[in-house]
């Protein structure tokens, strides 16, 4: 992965690599019929919150009931399946979902996806509802 570094205005950086290979740790430790995902908070502020999340395989389909979410791909890629279509995530690419759209993050990478994921406001989740 590229050096990525992470701060809020007025915080020290903190260094997205080493966060994510402790996420790469948690991944490896996962039960065969677990997604393999794994999501640490970097920031909460003013009904904002900030993950790091690395992704090998795929999540869940689910949504976000009562607030946006945005991604940023920083490292790897894949595709986001969302409800009637697909959009294309690769390395370096921003993808916005509005709440309540369901949504799930496809790796295609040769590694992980690391991903930035962006609530606003702060992180609730859902199933999707059948179809």
């Amino acid at each position: 992965m590229s050096s990525h570094l992470f701060t809020v205005a007025g915080s020290a950086p903190v260094d997205l690599n080493l966060i994510a290979a402790s996420l790469r740790l948690q991944i490896d430790a996962l039960p065969p019929d677990k997604p393999k995902l794994a999501a640490q908070p970097l920031n909460s502020q003013n009904g904002v919150q900030i993950f790091l999340v690395v992704v090998r395989g795929h999540e869940a389909p689910h949504i976000h009931p009562d607030g946006d979410l945005i991604i940023t791909v920083l490292d790897g890629g894949g595709y986001l399946e969302l409800t009637g279509g697909k959009a294309e995530a690769p390395g370096g690419s921003v993808l916005v979902v509005p709440k309540g759209v369901c949504h799930a993050y496809f790796n295609q990478a040769h590694g992980d996806s690391v991903l930035l994921a962006t609530f606003s406001p702060i992180n609730s989740k859902a199933g999707c509802p059948s179809v």
